[in-house]
């Protein structure tokens, strides 16, 4: 008798356990908070990731694709998604052009964050272009060409771009389609005339004289407010001047 009890206990007990474990997964319809057992899925950060327009000048060359953007001055590495750029570059890059010349560009883009393949991995954030909107060359009135002087003549037509944020001062001599590169130096300032003197590393010696005084391009109704005087090597050519954000007028 004693050892049937015995069992009959063991049993009562073994049956109350399975119970507490069958307790321990209820059926879904007895689920009232259902995130732990199906969690909503993780939500990344996509800020960065939202499209937008963005203004800037776009260089492109071999290994190299960049975007200045003009309304925070930072340089980001650039990937054409929508495979246009490059070809608009070339399409717009103006003879006689140079190597890594830069063009106003209009896109419309997000930025991923920083790279770490290649070149990209070079710069603080990636720009990818999803669509254009507009590529041109850039001029004395894109807003932000970071340019100190754009001194030009006609007859023959020439043009000189002084841009220290590039460290370049460069000569266009359209005539005889030839382009002069140099190291940016700064400007002898006496008074209201600014004279630039510059070699490069082929012996070509530029020599600009700015002088602030009223000019006119002989050609349009535009009135400058400096004037221009350049010796490039012999050669003596003249015209007048821009100065960044000089308010031009023309006339009627």
């Amino acid at each position: 008798m004693k050892r049937y009890w015995l069992l009959v206990t063991v049993l009562l007990l073994f049956l109350s356990c399975n119970r507490k474990k069958v307790r321990l997964y209820p059926p879904p319809d007895e689920v009232k908070d259902t995130s732990v057992i199906n969690p909503e899925p993780v939500q990344l950060d996509t800020l960065s990731n939202k499209i937008a327009n963005f203004t800037g000048l776009y260089t492109h060359g071999d290994e190299v694709s960049t975007f200045r953007d003009c309304k925070t001055g930072k340089i980001y590495w650039l990937t054409d998604s929508s495979k246009k750029m490059s070809k608009l570059y070339l399409a717009v890059h103006r003879s006689p052009a140079y190597p890594y010349e830069s063009v106003y560009a209009e896109i419309k883009g997000y930025l991923k964050g920083k790279s770490s393949l290649g070149y990209a991995s070079e710069y603080d954030n990636e720009l990818i272009a999803k669509s254009v909107i507009k590529i041109e060359g850039k001029n004395y009135k894109t807003a932000c060409y970071p340019y100190e002087f754009i001194a030009l003549g006609n007859e023959p037509f020439w043009s000189v771009d002084i841009i220290p944020a590039e460290d370049r001062i460069i000569l266009k001599d359209v005539g005889e389609e030839k382009v002069y590169q140099f190291p940016y130096k700064k400007a002898v300032v006496t008074g209201d005339v600014f004279r630039y003197s510059v070699t490069n590393s082929k012996n070509d010696k530029l020599i600009l004289t700015i002088r602030k005084s009223n000019c006119s391009d002989g050609m349009s109704d535009r009135k400058y407010l400096y004037s221009a005087e350049l010796t490039i090597n012999d050669k003596l050519l003249k015209g007048c001047a821009i100065r960044k954000n000089d308010q031009l007028k023309d006339n009627p």
